[in-house]
């Protein structure tokens, strides 16, 4: 692995995200939606390979129209009706296209439960008003996990957490991941004020969700027969290499923060 040629498109990232995230919630709910897009091709094309041919339409259109309610600020009974819709859909589409059979109908399902389910979750998130806390808390928790737990695994692993789905994981590697999260999530606390048991756990929970979802991720990989969902950004993989975990962590730090603080959200 070229690390240089890591740093390069990892240094873009971080930039756009940051220059969309913060410049409007118009730019942030487009942000997402343009990640959501891009994923559902890459999705449709693992889901493929593995015998579950899939609808990107179906995908794209519950995101646009997702995307287009939060915007607005639609009551959130409108977008449970929209994610039941979806699901609907999925079934039914299944009636209109009987040549592809059962799997389409399951391949359907299985998308809209994940990851296009956790995308609804996230616009709405990036057009409320805890976003700038729900997005720290999620995105640099879980940074923090990624960044810690290969390094902890790297030195330190000596039992393997999924061996099959995952080789490279160990428990080690996890558990300084996680503890790792809620360093960063003190230093959070401590440069920006907010309430220090708070940012702590909300940045633990959410990078033990984001191994979740890294896992997840890696499990659905496996039974397609692919390194990488996409090959969009060179040796980054697609935009779901790059989404695993914040679609599983970003949700988990927002629920936590209603937990925990109730009147934020």
């Amino acid at each position: 692995m070229d690390i240089k040629k890591r740093l390069l498109p990892a240094a873009i990232i971080v930039v756009v995200t940051l220059v969309c995230v913060l410049l409007s919630r118009f730019t942030r709910v487009a942000f997402f939606l343009l990640l959501a897009v891009a994923s559902a091709f890459e999705l449709q094309n693992v889901l493929f390979q593995a015998e579950m041919p899939t609808s990107k339409a179906l995908m794209i259109g519950y995101v646009l129209v997702q995307a287009a309610l939060c915007l607005f600020r639609a009551p959130v009974g409108w977008m449970v009706a929209l994610y039941c819709l979806a699901i609907f859909a999925g079934m039914f589409w299944t009636i209109l296209k009987p040549e592809r059979g059962a799997r389409f109908a399951e391949a359907n399902l299985f998308a809209m439960a994940w990851p296009f389910g956790l995308y609804g979750v996230i616009l709405y998130i990036a057009a409320s008003d805890m976003w700038l806390m729900t997005l720290t808390l999620g995105v640099l928790g879980t940074w923090a996990c990624d960044c810690m737990a290969l390094i902890g695994g790297k030195y330190l692993g000596n039992h393997k957490m999924a061996p099959v789905v995952s080789p490279h994981k160990t428990w080690e590697g996890a558990v300084i991941g996680g503890l790792s999260a809620a360093v960063a999530g003190a230093l959070i606390a401590w440069i920006l004020g907010w309430r220090f048991g708070v940012c702590v756990c909300v940045t633990f929970v959410a990078s033990c969700f984001g191994q979740v979802g890294d896992l997840a991720a890696s499990l659905m990989k496996r039974a397609a027969g692919v390194k990488d969902y996409g090959h969009l950004m060179p040796e980054h993989g697609g935009i779901m290499d790059k989404m695993d975990s914040m679609l599983f962590s970003i949700p988990a730090a927002y629920f936590m923060l209603a937990l925990f603080v109730p009147g934020m959200v």
